[in-house]
């Protein structure tokens, strides 16, 4: 019997197709549903993310602003700080180092958090509608660092936390700010307030400064026998700093080539005498602590007088040439005021002989072994015979307001060449006239020497260091501010043994040329010129020649060597110069 066929058995069933059919009803619609269900699901997650992705964007917009307001905040504050005390400092030229470091204190304490004094800034940039912005300092730290006695410059240390709110976001930041009256020049070994030019290879250990153009060459420019004549040696050593304007005012210059300025240099360049880019500094001369000599004569003059000193007056006396009589007259109690008479005959052994002989040994006493302030009139000379020296007790040198100072209305001549005993200068002394020094000389002392050296004669100088050895006394040094030239000379002429170095740190209102060429240079200490300062030194023997200078080529024979010594300030805080305006250090920024 054959089978049925399928289409048979389909329709031998109808009950349950129908059945089937009915259980289905209605599923399309569940799957809608679902479906509809996963887009709202899916759209309120995008949209959920698009809001909150639209709140974070706002609160990091309001978080980078508030950070951005907090630095402009301090920026303010330390531009309002700058302003402000450069403004006393420049309304101090009749105040003493003393009272000019109380006005700065005093103004710092002053400073409050809030709009009053300034430390409240600005919020145009920020205020739109909308907007709610704030930027304050909340707190303002000071410490004091330096010597306490009166009239020796300080440090602050001034610590200012700046709080800036924008929408309910806040951000804190803290910055500190080394503020203080130290002349610059004694920060660096070499430099100048306008151009540096060092030619050759001397050895520099320590920061060099110029305040217009640095320029290193491998070619020494000397005179010899009244010619001028070149040498080139190499290598240029600097173990420090170089402070310069911008890197298009480093210029360098290798013989026979054209000068090249180190920003057309990469890291990779080989050039002898090159700085290493990490050791190149960028520091704007308007920054720079500038010392004015006058004005800080005047000053120590005021200093010794104390408590009433007319600087106007004093100032006026000094102008006219009547100094000492002012000074003698108006204060003779505070002053000593010997007059040196001729040596008497020591074999007059009459009385008027004996008081003679007095007089004279007073007068002597006096004058090499002060107890007070003394003033002079004339030129003074030390010869380590009559006049052995200057020896204040330690403490008298550094005393206090009134402070002791030496003061010479004439020249001071050091003159002990060929003698093997040195003299001795322990005293802070101020010279109207010429500085001259030679042979062996200790000291321990600040000299201010304020003739101006005549711009018409290339021979005319205010001080001269010639044929001299100069030792620190009790490890300490010389600092000689000199408005006019400064010549130093002869120092081991044409010899190859590397002498001792001079212990000191010398200052010219004006131009200077230092020398390692035929004579052997070593400083320990600094030199710095108001005006160019040039440097030309070889390496190596050197001989007197028929002509020239016959040269030995020797890299270990340094004939210039110039190193830094830190404790100059120190040593001689108490006689160091005033400034016109303050230093002002800023350090990194830190979020709280």
């Amino acid at each position: 019997m054959s089978e049925p066929s399928q289409r048979h058995i389909i329709y031998k069933r109808p009950g349950v197709a129908a059945r089937r059919f009915r259980e289905e009803q209605g599923s399309a619609l569940v799957l809608v549903m679902f479906i509809v269900l996963l887009l709202t699901i899916l759209g309120l997650s995008v949209l959920s993310a698009a809001v909150g992705g639209a709140q974070r964007t706002e609160t990091r917009k309001n978080d980078v602003q508030s950070l951005h307001l907090a630095e402009k905040t301090l920026d303010e504050a330390i531009a309002y700080i700058t302003a402000s005390l450069n403004k006393e400092v420049g309304k101090s030229v009749d105040l003493s180092q003393g009272e000019l470091d109380g006005k700065i204190a005093n103004f710092l304490q002053s400073l409050q958090a809030g709009g009053s004094n300034g430390l409240l800034v600005s919020t145009d940039l920020l205020q739109t509608e909308g907007v709610t912005a704030v930027g304050k300092i909340v707190k303002v730290n000071s410490v004091k660092s330096g010597p306490a006695q009166a009239g020796q410059s300080v440090s602050y240390r001034l610590t200012l936390t700046a709080e800036a709110d924008v929408n309910g976001v806040t951000r804190t930041l803290s910055q500190t700010v080394v503020i203080d009256t130290f002349p610059d020049f004694l920060k660096y070994t070499l430099g100048s307030e306008n151009n540096l030019t060092i030619n050759g290879s001397p050895y520099i250990q320590g920061n060099i400064y110029a305040g217009n153009t640095l320029t290193i060459s491998d070619t020494a420019l000397y005179k010899y026998k009244t010619r001028d004549h070149s040498f080139v040696s190499k290598p240029f050593e600097l173990s420090g700093e170089a402070h310069v304007q911008s890197l298009n005012k480093l210029v360098y210059q290798e013989q026979d080539k054209q000068p090249v300025t180190a920003d057309k240099l990469s890291s990779s360049t080989s050039m002898t005498g090159k700085i290493p880019q990490q050791n190149v500094k960028i520091k704007s001369h308007r920054s720079f602590v500038e010392v004015n000599v006058e004005y800080s004569f005047i000053d120590k003059i005021a200093e010794a007088v104390g408590a009433g000193a007319d600087r106007k007056k004093i100032s006026e006396n000094l102008a006219s040439g009547n100094l000492i009589n002012y000074l003698g007259t108006n204060y003779q109690s505070i002053f000593d005021h010997p007059v040196l008479p001729s040596k008497p005959d020591p074999a007059d052994t009459s009385e008027q002989g004996k008081k003679n002989l007095t007089d004279y040994n007073t007068a002597v006493q006096q004058l090499t072994q002060p107890s007070k302030s003394v003033i002079y009139k004339g030129n003074l000379t030390l010869d380590g015979t009559e006049l052995s020296g200057i020896n204040y007790r330690q403490s008298a040198k550094n005393s206090t307001s009134p402070r002791n100072w030496y003061i010479i209305d004439g020249d001071l001549i050091i003159n002990n060449y060929g003698n093997a005993t040195p003299i001795q200068v322990r005293a802070n002394i101020l010279v109207t006239g010429k500085v001259e020094i030679r042979g062996k000389v200790e000291f321990d002392s600040t000299i201010f020497a304020l003739r101006a050296s005549s711009p018409d004669s290339a021979e005319d100088y205010t001080t001269i260091v010639e044929d001299a050895s100069i030792k620190g006394l009790n490890n300490k040094e010389l600092v000689l501010i000199s408005q006019g030239r400064i010549l130093i000379n002869r120092l081991a002429a044409f010899t190859n043994n590397e002498p001792a170095p001079l212990d000191a740190f010398f200052y010219t209102d004006s131009d200077a040329k230092l020398y390692g060429v035929g004579s052997i240079f070593s400083l320990s200490g600094g030199f710095f010129a108001k005006g160019d300062l040039t440097i030309n030194a070889v390496r190596g023997s050197a001989a007197e020649g028929t002509g020239d200078i016959s040269f030995t080529a020797n890299n270990s024979l340094t004939r210039f060597k110039a190193t830094y010594n830190n404790q100059i300030f120190n040593d001689q805080q108490a006689g160091l110069p005033r400034v016109n305006t303050v230093n002002i250090r800023v350090e990194g920024v830190k979020l709280n």
